[in-house]
């Protein structure tokens, strides 16, 4: 009976299969629930939240959708993201103020785009540029400064 040889991969070999990887669109089914989400909580936002959770997935979405377009994927201006980034910041204010989380009626649009381009990223982005986006995300989230990334062509 012959025995299966284990072949000990190098760490070159593991890093060039992970870069692959990274090189492969986001699976279809991780991305329709990653929009699914940012679509029904901007639906709650605008029906008046109970909870902050909606409020902080829109926001999220609107970082990523920001970082994914400096990576190359869709035009997000710098002057839109600091313009819904206010919004948002009101948001939360009356949110905690009054216990109920809304959306303005006539900023719903704005951020209807805003969430549509998150949808269409995460279907023509690649998992590396997901991945990289949602690091600066926790960055942010940690405390670091957002600082903008060399615009890549995608």
């Amino acid at each position: 009976m012959s025995r299966t040889l284990l072949f000990k991969q190098s760490q070159k070999t593991t890093n060039a299969q992970f870069s692959k990887a990274q090189l492969l669109p986001i699976p279809r089914a991780v991305a329709s629930e990653l929009a699914l989400q940012a679509h029904l909580s901007l639906q709650a936002l605008r029906a008046g939240a109970t909870e902050i959770e909606p409020a902080q997935r829109v926001t999220e979405a609107m970082l990523l959708a920001r970082f994914l377009s400096e990576a190359g994927h869709g035009d997000f201006s710098a002057d839109a993201l600091a313009s819904a980034d206010r919004v948002m910041a009101a948001v939360f204010d009356g949110g905690r103020a009054s216990g109920v989380w809304t959306l303005p009626a006539d900023e719903f649009e704005n951020f209807a785009a805003i969430v549509s381009l998150y949808d269409y990223q995460l279907r023509r982005a690649s998992l590396g540029a997901l991945t990289v986006a949602s690091e600066r995300l926790d960055r942010f989230k940690a405390g670091e400064p957002c600082q903008v990334a060399h615009r890549r062509r995608a």
